[in-house]
């Protein structure tokens, strides 16, 4: 019978500590009562004992069995999804540093070597960065126990488990939830390297004259890891919806959830006056492109200081109508008829 402690030893290894005990009692019983069944009331063999276990399988396959959660970080009903965003993520990432690069290179050309050293360090620390992001959001969609529904049976596929043919305007068309992670990743890319290029940005005669930023460069640095929170909240909430690929009650729920945090987030940074320039007026009069007292520059003034006020009005107001169109898209259809696709 070493055999059969030593196969129990092998098993309760690989699981929690506080299952262990009653994992190996109920192996042993289960050993036992397959003994017996063979054996008939017959003496047990060494043959009976390795035909059992080899009939229950490998420790590793056995242990994996009284896990109550697989062991891996993105499981296959999701693999697929994880990939295609993890590739958008990193395009996104190089379109945008890319671009950055071009353009500090066209308004300093003296600094070119070194903007292109700043911009092979920050493809790779953005990159790594990018990974982080789209591994953890999927690791997090995958702890919670989400699943797509042809994915949540271990028992053998029936008719019964097709799925039915959604409403068309259910779809969740797959260019969305891509432009959305394109959109958040390239809004992370100009925010962290580049926001001193938001606001004027002057040439005069094909010169380079200097730039008026709308954002206090300083400042707003405090603000970069409250932006990449947006971004991971962001590509989290995009990879739901390519997962499933239409509108349900979960869908939509999660949907509004990542939305009001994103708008929490938003406001605790854009509410802060410390992050807007507050010389902005003034650089625009240095740079010549106003001329105080004028009707131009009382126009813009006023623009620049109710703007700021208004803009979280803005965006909470952009978020709720967003909110209440993707609820209006699904609960009145499953009140009304059901309407196929064809050719799909």
């Amino acid at each position: 019978m070493d055999y059969v402690q030593r196969y129990i030893y092998a098993v309760t290894q690989k699981l929690p500590e506080g299952q262990r005990e009653d994992i190996k009692l109920e192996l042993q019983g289960l050993i036992e009562d397959m003994l017996e069944e063979r054996t008939q009331g017959k003496p047990v063999t060494d043959g009976d004992i390795e035909a059992v276990l080899r009939e229950l399988g490998s420790p590793q396959e056995l242990a994996v069995k009284y896990q109550a959660r697989p062991r891996y970080l993105i499981g296959p009903a999701f693999f697929d999804a994880y990939i295609s965003i993890l590739r958008i993520v990193m395009i996104s990432i190089g379109i945008g540093l890319t671009v950055s690069f071009a353009v500090q290179a066209l308004i300093t050309p003296a600094e070119t070597l070194q903007h292109f050293i700043s911009y092979i360090v920050s493809i790779i620390t953005v990159g790594v960065q990018g990974f982080a992001w789209v591994t953890l959001s999927f690791a997090i969609i995958e702890y919670a126990g989400v699943k797509p529904r042809d994915w949540g049976s271990r028992r053998e596929w029936s008719l019964a488990d097709l799925p039915e043919i959604p409403d068309r305007r259910l779809l969740i068309k797959r260019s969305e939830p891509i432009a959305g992670i394109i959109f958040s990743v390239l809004f992370a890319v100009l925010f962290t390297f580049s926001v001193e290029l938001i606001g004027a940005i002057v040439f005069k005669e094909g010169q380079f004259i200097g730039t008026a930023s709308i954002f206090h460069v300083e400042n707003f640095a405090r603000y970069l890891p409250l932006i990449w929170g947006l971004t991971a909240l962001s590509i989290m909430k995009e990879s739901v919806k390519m997962i499933f690929g239409k509108w349900t009650r979960g869908v939509m729920l999660s949907h509004m959830a990542f939305n009001a945090a994103l708008f929490i987030l938003m406001v605790i940074m854009f509410k802060d006056p410390a992050i807007w320039n507050p010389h902005f007026m003034e650089q625009l009069v240095q740079l010549d492109v106003m001329t105080p007292g004028s009707e131009a520059f009382e126009w813009v003034e006023s623009i620049w200081n109710e703007g700021r006020k208004w803009f979280v009005y803005i965006v909470a107001l952009v978020t709720f109508i967003d909110m209440v169109a993707v609820f209006l898209k699904v609960y009145p259809i499953h009140r009304g008829p059901i309407k196929n696709i064809e050719n799909l």
